[in-house]
């Protein structure tokens, strides 16, 4: 499944990616999530995020083509 993950840092730096997951429900696709936060921007970040969105995107064929 195709991810658009959204989060700020603090009041000025806001972070919007595309991840993917195996996980269709949003709750394993959300610890997917904060591990990705974790690892790329590191523990302290994960535990002091001002903001957070994920929203699942879903792909019909005919966006595919």
């Amino acid at each position: 499944m195709l991810y658009r993950l959204t989060f700020a840092l603090n009041d000025e730096e806001i972070v919007t990616t595309e991840m993917t997951s195996d996980k269709e429900d949003l709750v394993g696709a959300t610890e997917e999530a904060f591990d990705l936060i974790e690892r790329d921007y590191g523990a302290n970040v994960a535990l002091n995020l001002v903001a957070f969105s994920l929203l699942k995107i879903e792909l019909n064929n005919e966006t595919i083509n």
